[in-house]
């Protein structure tokens, strides 16, 4: 007779981590000129941290869990926003604080919502749009950040090396950019990048000196790993300044026209 023999029972596949939580802000923390009130910088915000899958830390009212989750939609005419969230079972309605790290500077925001669960699926919340959001940086003029796009971009030489990278954000006083972590290699903070040729969508394109104020890494849920360059403009010449303001209005009208059509 064969001896027979029999198979150990596999062990159940371990669930997948949670994500770790993003503290939110301390209770006592001079905030004040952090606060965006202004309802269209409030949905642009948004709306990037959705496009870009950021994650987002969730705080329901009188419960001790976290839930980690990401903005799924933002719906400027409805006002509201829905988010994806992971848990095995519905918090409590009512006020919820969401925390996050978009390019390693903390957000955070309160409103109210409902929860709902379909089986099988997500957490999702549908909440109003805030009225403020507490956003941590530190810029002498208003950043607006640009449509995203290849058109969109600074090219320069660095050690006779020719690099592009994408443009992020804008302000009269400075650029963000942002590359892929090799593509930023050799980058660091009080560099001085000259003759850099800013290619701003249609326009003409912009030569300006730029001075590396800051470098974050931070990771994408789209495009990975990724480095995000704040720099200054040097020695701006008055023509470039008056072209970059007449961009910076552009960019802010077409906006507020997609904004005004969501």
């Amino acid at each position: 007779m064969t001896p027979t023999t029999t198979t150990p029972p596999r062990a159940p596949e371990a669930a997948p981590p949670s994500p770790p939580a993003i503290a939110p802000m301390v209770t006592d923390a001079d905030v004040a000129r952090f606060r965006a009130q202004d309802p269209q910088d409030i949905v642009a915000t948004l709306q990037a941290l959705a496009a870009d899958g950021d994650l987002v830390t969730l705080y329901p009212p009188n419960d001790g869990a976290f839930l980690s989750g990401r903005i799924h939609a933002v719906q400027p005419t409805e006002r509201r926003l829905v988010v994806e969230a992971q848990g095995s079972h519905l918090p409590d309605p009512g006020a919820v604080l969401l925390v996050a790290m978009p390019r390693g500077i903390k957000l955070q925001f309160h409103t109210r919502g409902h929860w709902q669960c379909d089986a099988g699926g997500p957490l999702l919340l549908t909440a109003d749009l805030p009225d403020e959001i507490v956003h941590l940086q530190r810029r002498r003029f208003r950043r607006m950040d640009v449509p995203l796009g290849p058109s969109l971009r600074a090219e320069f030489a660095l050690h006779g090396e020719a690099r592009t990278l994408n443009v992020d954000d804008l302000s009269q006083g400075g650029i963000g950019l942002r590359a892929a972590a090799h593509d930023g290699r050799g980058l660091m903070s009080g560099q001085r990048l000259r003759r850099v040729r800013l290619e701003l969508g249609q326009r003409a394109p912009l030569m300006v000196d730029l001075e590396i104020c800051s470098r974050r890494a931070f990771r994408s849920f789209l495009a990975g790993e990724q480095l995000h360059f704040g720099c200054r403009f040097i020695d701006l010449a008055p023509e470039a300044g008056a072209a970059l303001q007449y961009i910076l209005r552009t960019f802010d009208t077409e906006r507020q026209q997609r904004t005004a059509t969501r």
